[in-house]
């Protein structure tokens, strides 16, 4: 933060300490005093204390207590039973300073909504009306399982409304009344920092994260709240993803959000981005893990004061049974310096991802690192690169694989017993050898180093994963794959890339369906994971679904624009739809990032669909030679469909104890 501005808050709120501590009648002439004629300080100080009044009052209480009525007559009073556009209105879920929040119907449709109105008496009010389009806006630009859908905008007998996704289930803050455990604490931040990141990815900074925002649903899924007081960055030109810019939100003084969640640049009224989204998060983790809000005072102003300069209680005094990885991770959220924070919510899912895997891995104890599945302590740089490698598997770019690779190997040398380091060795290797088009080296290393994992844990989930994908993409054993996969969900019945793979397996031997159903259940265990949302869109590529092929891969393009794998399954989906000229545009692309690793294979599609079928099954049968791992969908990808009619395309299954299925 800005030093400049950091002097400038402590004239400020000196000033407004002063004079809370004197008679409210004087409190005008002692700011006129203080500020010297400085008029822009003289309105800051104002400001602030207009807000710590109104805090002062409002601060615990819910929005819903909070929100302006007209004189004798209820919002119940006003809009329910009536319609709105075609909104039946059926009752009154909230109010707070910004509307109304009605459960109403949408007969069209037949289904729930939540209806938000901007009270009449406000409409004409220029600000409000454009913190409302702010809203709608900025959150209909976002498509995310964890963020609350907006389905409509409009405006009836001179209402403005934003229809939206009604959420069932309870607030966070209701939540946080009973002792959460670290599991379901760090599922929480997950969740929230995948949305987080989806919204920065556009641009948008939410800027009042609170458990108050944050939807629980009975099935456990978070839905993150009302982007009312959403900032949309500029870019040099003033556009970004569309053809509207959004003006500071900030009144005087640069207060916006709620109190005790504030970043501390946020309550100095400096520059916001996402890293403000970042402490708000940590703040929301803080009371989760421990049941009470890291920064506090006897005024509004105090507590203000130590969120700009106190340091926060140690999370393990309040909790003892939390892992010290979450106190961690939430300490560099909490970071005063925006430098020395987590510089973006991915970053921060980073590092609470691997965390997750380890909790989820032994849901019945607290676990302070990776050491809890064997009981033996582990080095933190090999916890950091296990942790590094993953991230970068989970992105599922080949650009990614080798960078994988080196953290696992790196982490072996570091902790040669380390089970969890030499299986994710052995992932990468199989993605290194699908990536270069069945490279043999890749292959034995990565069985060696499956071996090794199961060698020295044969009871780690991630050791089953590596064994079974070897198998299963490496050896074309079929029944040993489904055998390790099987038993890694017995160790682990949330290892999301153990159902993912597992319905790979599935796929490969026909049963597209259920092959499905196991990965979005991997989808329900790591909603982050672009890799599940790739290979969910390659199920719907051997189901012929291309609709929905690119609705699933638009997913992972949200996040990564140039992802390689999900342009090149864009543009396959395009093809077989019949926009040629897309899909020529997105495949070009790919085949001159990936032709010269991944030579034969493309030869191998390109044979097959011009139709040249003595060259496709020459090369067919040399890449069933050297088991080249991104054959084993042969006998359901759409790819080889020109193939089928051929004797020898059985032939070619037969050789890999696939059966024909279509």
């Amino acid at each position: 933060m800005n030093q400049s501005v950091m002097d400038h808050w402590t004239t400020v709120k000196r000033i407004q300490q002063s004079a809370l501590d004197i008679d409210p009648s004087e409190r005008a002439a002692f700011v006129d005093e203080s500020c010297g004629g400085d008029d822009a300080l003289r309105r800051e100080v104002l400001e602030l204390l207009k807000y710590a009044a109104e805090a002062e009052t409002f601060l615990e209480r819910p929005a819903v207590d909070i929100a302006p009525e007209p004189p004798g007559e209820s919002p119940e009073e006003s809009l329910v039973g009536r319609t709105i556009s075609h909104y039946q209105v059926l009752s009154l879920l909230g109010a707070g300073g910004m509307g109304e929040v009605y459960l109403a119907r949408d007969p069209r449709l037949d289904r729930t909504v939540a209806l938000k109105i901007l009270p009449g008496e406000f409409a004409a009010d220029a600000d409000r009306m454009q913190r409302f389009t702010r809203e709608a806006k900025a959150a209909s630009a976002l498509n995310h399982p964890n963020v609350a859908t907006i389905y409509d905008v409009g405006e009836s007998e001179g209402l403005s409304f934003i229809v939206m996704e009604h959420v069932e289930g309870e607030t966070l803050l209701a939540r946080i009344s009973r002792r959460m455990t670290p599991a379901e604490v760090v599922d929480i931040a997950v969740q929230a920092a995948d949305a987080l990141d989806l919204a920065h990815a556009k641009g948008i900074t939410h800027r009042d994260i609170k458990p108050a925002n944050l939807m629980l649903t009975p099935r456990g899924n978070v839905k993150v709240l009302d982007f009312g007081v959403a900032k949309l960055a500029r870019n040099d030109e003033g556009i970004l993803n569309g053809d509207w810019t959004v003006e500071p939100v900030t009144a005087v003084g640069g207060i916006v959000g709620s109190a005790p969640y504030m970043s501390p640049e946020q309550i100095v009224g400096g520059d916001l981005d996402s890293r403000s989204d970042v402490f708000s998060l940590g703040v929301v983790i803080y009371e989760m893990a421990t049941g009470q809000r890291p920064f506090s005072g006897s005024t509004p102003a105090e507590m203000m004061d130590h969120i700009v300069h106190a340091a926060p209680e140690p999370m393990m005094r309040l909790n003892p049974d939390l892992p010290l990885e979450l106190e961690r991770i939430t300490r560099k959220c909490l970071d005063k310096r925006t430098d020395d924070r987590y510089q973006s919510a991915r970053e921060l899912l980073t590092d609470l991802w691997p965390l997750k895997r380890q909790l989820d891995a032994k849901p019945t104890r607290a676990i302070a690192d990776d050491a809890s599945i064997t009981d033996v302590p582990r080095a933190p740089e090999a916890l950091e690169l296990v942790a590094r490698g993953w991230a970068h598997l989970r992105s599922a770019s080949f650009f990614e694989v080798s960078d994988a690779v080196s953290a696992f190997e790196a982490a072996t040398v570091i902790d040669p017993t380390y089970a969890a380091a030499y299986a994710g060795l052995s992932i990468a290797k199989v993605a290194q050898a699908i990536e270069h088009s069945g490279l043999v080296e890749a292959l034995g290393e990565a069985k060696a180093a499956a071996l090794r994992a199961v060698a020295l844990d044969d009871g780690s989930a991630d050791a089953q994963v590596a064994l079974g994908a070897v198998m299963f993409w490496a050896e074309w054993d079929w029944i040993a794959a489904e055998r390790s996969f099987q038993r890694a969900l017995a160790i682990n019945p949330n290892h999301a890339e153990a159902y993912l793979y597992y319905g790979a397996l599935m796929e490969a031997l026909g049963d597209l369906k259920h092959g499905l159903h196991l990965k979005l259940q991997g989808l329900e265990r790591d909603s982050t994971s672009a890799l599940a949302h790739v290979l969910i869109a390659f199920s719907f590529w051997n189901l012929r679904r291309y609709d929905d092929v690119i609705v699933w891969v638009n997913k992972a393009l949200d996040r990564d624009p140039q992802h390689l794998m999900a342009r090149g399954l864009l543009g396959a989906a395009y093809w077989k739809m019949g926009d040629l000229k897309r899909a020529f545009e997105l495949v070009s692309g790919v085949k001159a990032a990936q032709s010269e690793r991944n030579a034969e294979f493309w030869l191998l599609m390109h044979y097959a669909q011009t139709g040249d079928l003595d060259a496709a099954f020459e090369l067919l049968q040399r890449l069933i030679d050297a088991r080249d791992p991104g054959l084993v969908h042969l006998a359901v990808a759409p790819t080889w469909d020109r193939l089928r009619a051929d004797p020898r395309f059985n032939e070619c299954l037969a050789r890999m104890k696939l059966r024909p299925v279509l």
